[in-house]
């Protein structure tokens, strides 16, 4: 009797232990899983968000206007809007420095630049509402893909511009591009001019170019591949790979 109760005592000891292994593989994969999930959905409602980059509309002043902030990381600064109506386009996707909300950039005709929230439909309530009005374009509709052209061709010139090259060397702190061609200017190159054009090639792709000069003689000319749908930016002929140099 003994002998059957210390093997039955050594069944609850061994049991769990020879099974314990088993319970952590599934848990493990099913929290990878739901982790890709996760990822997945951010980068559908991501992309979603991105559709309505050079979208024009007007804010109307009602009981509950929509609230544009002068910037995502400072909900108490709510931008002013004087006007009854005022139109503006939608620049760029952003998010707060967390990285816990999403903002639509957004240019008023006034030139002002706020940021609207993107999360929680709240641009699509809004048009519900009433307090924002969807404005088609005057003019054809080639008028209108074509200002949409702009304000994403702008954006790509964006991310040249705040691309990152070589560190400095005295002091060690990472330069962007615009920073280096000021740099420049500043050190050595009075006169040096430059300016940038995007176009678009497939894929959502751009091509962005500088022209860089004194005046004297033709431009130095540097192109980069930026890719809008992953912001990948990309130094493509040898005088924009020198800067990486």
């Amino acid at each position: 009797m003994t002998t059957i109760r210390l093997a039955f005592f050594m069944c609850f000891i061994i049991l769990p232990c020879l099974f314990a292994d088993r319970e952590v593989y599934p848990q493990g994969e099913h929290r990878a899983g739901r982790e890709q999930a996760v990822e997945d959905y951010e980068k559908e409602k991501l992309a979603k968000f991105k559709q309505n980059i050079g979208r024009r509309l007007l804010t109307v002043k009602k009981i509950n206007p929509a609230e544009f902030y002068e910037s995502p990381d400072d909900l108490e600064r709510k931008l002013n809007i004087k006007r009854e109506k005022e139109g503006f386009v939608i620049m760029e996707v952003v998010q707060n420095q967390s990285g816990t909300m999403n903002f639509y950039q957004v240019k008023f005709d006034t030139g002002q630049i706020g940021y609207l929230s993107a999360d929680g439909n709240y641009l699509q309530i809004k048009i519900k509402e009433g307090s924002l009005i969807s404005v088609s374009r005057r003019g054809s509709a080639k008028k209108k893909d074509l200002s949409q052209s702009k304000a994403i061709a702008s954006q790509a010139v964006e991310l040249v511009k705040n691309h990152f090259t070589l560190a400095d060397p005295v002091t060690g702190a990472k330069r962007s591009v615009e920073k280096r061609m000021m740099d420049q200017k500043m050190s050595s190159f009075p006169n040096l001019k430059w300016r940038y054009e995007a176009k678009e090639i497939g894929n959502n792709k751009h091509r962005v170019t500088q022209y860089a000069g004194e005046g004297a003689g033709p431009p130095l000319i540097r192109t980069w591949i930026v890719d809008l749908s992953t912001r990948e930016v990309k130094p493509e002929n040898l005088a924009a790979k020198e800067l990486y140099r």
